[in-house]
């Protein structure tokens, strides 16, 4: 019987399949730190980007359900720009000086980004996306028809 040359020949093959299996993974591990390197890069430069420029559409970038949102809502149904006040009346929340410099600093932040938001005229917001359009005016379906959008000044339960 030769039993023990059949189990050393197993053995050799063995190892040399361990070895083969080892160069493999080690290829392969280079490879996937290559990606993992690409993949890092291209996450370093889309932070560069605005959001908005991802899918074309500047109310992606704003957090759902937030009052900058909320805003960025109200002035493409109402289609032109608002006045701070007239913002905040709308969503029925107070309008004195503590309440408009914190909504404007919001807004003003955009503006100054050059991202979503325009000041029209002093505490006056616009959406950036209605300079893209012909004449530079907005074009929500009220304006297009030349009704005047009517807003709740506060919900009334």
């Amino acid at each position: 019987m030769n039993t023990p040359k059949k189990v050393q020949n197993q053995l050799k093959r063995k190892t040399k399949d361990l070895q083969e299996l080892e160069s493999k993974r080690l290829e392969i591990d280079i490879q996937i730190s290559a990606a993992r390197g690409a993949i890092s890069a291209l996450e370093e430069v889309m932070k560069h980007f605005p959001r908005e420029d991802m899918d074309g559409d500047p109310s992606r970038s704003l957090r759902a359900g937030g009052s900058v949102a909320l805003i960025y809502d109200m002035l493409k149904k109402h289609g032109k720009p608002m006045h701070i006040t007239k913002i905040l009346e709308t969503q029925g929340k107070s309008t004195d000086k503590k309440s408009q410099q914190a909504t404007g600093s919001q807004l003003n932040s955009y503006v100054r980004e050059g991202r979503i938001f325009t000041r029209d005229a002093p505490n006056t917001f616009g959406l950036k996306e209605w300079d893209n359009t012909a004449n530079s005016s907005p074009t929500s379906p009220e304006a297009k028809e030349g009704v005047q959008a009517e807003w709740p000044l506060a919900d009334e339960d």
